[in-house]
């Protein structure tokens, strides 16, 4: 009778491990950055700091910057696949993560259409002439208001082309291949200290970085 209950027994563990709704997902590996680590790199370029960890599998290195005169934040990431298989990688899956609040990946074509519209309103502001009950009839705008509108303009252009440009797109990284570029996020009101939180294949990697998140200010 022992016996059947035995056999009986493994085979409900058998059945169930094959029931969806009672397989279980494993747990991703946290690998964390820390000053120090044997297996965290630092190093600082043009003022801008750049952390790296490195696994048997994955080689990654992140730095975050500003990106001007826009409401975001982009960080540079660098992946490099070392392992024996794919490693699937969707850069909007990253978070910065502040507190018990995150700050979602943004669509970087997405943005670029913002960062863009931002800059035809804020040029179209400024290059407006702000004429008062006292003004003379037919005001306009000054030569400085209609410089500082053409190069907020251009500027923006520029910006979301670079945000359209290196904006990191979902992929499966090859042995031996790499995925580089940006990860775009929203800019906080003032400046702010995070970790972000990057899945990558079966792993999740975590970086503490900074933001000094200064808004667009239009200072040409």
């Amino acid at each position: 009778m022992k016996v059947v209950y035995f056999l009986f027994g493994w085979a409900m563990v058998f059945f169930l491990a094959l029931v969806p709704g009672f397989v279980q997902s494993s747990v991703p590996t946290v690998v964390r950055w820390a000053e120090g680590a044997p297996n965290a790199v630092s190093d600082v370029k043009n003022d801008i700091k750049i952390e790296g960890l490195k696994t048997d599998d994955i080689h990654i290195f992140v730095s975050l910057a500003e990106i001007k005169e826009t409401e975001y934040n982009r960080v540079w990431v660098q992946v490099s696949n070392h392992g024996k298989s794919p490693i699937d990688f969707n850069p909007e899956a990253a978070v910065l993560l502040k507190g018990d609040k995150a700050v979602k990946a943004e669509n970087p074509d997405k943005a670029a259409g913002a960062i863009q519209k931002f800059g035809e309103a804020k040029s179209q502001e400024l290059s407006s002439a702000h004429c008062t009950a006292m003004s003379y009839v037919g005001c306009q705008p000054t030569n400085a208001q209609m410089q500082v509108s053409k190069q907020v303009l251009v500027n923006a252009n520029g910006q979301a082309e670079w945000v359209r440009n290196n904006g990191l797109k979902e992929k499966s990284i090859t042995l031996g291949d790499e995925a580089q570029g940006a990860i775009v996020f929203r800019k906080d009101k003032k400046a702010t200290d995070y970790i972000l939180r990057l899945p990558i294949g079966d792993q999740v990697f975590e970086f503490p970085l900074s933001a000094q998140n200064k808004i667009p200010s239009f200072n040409y």
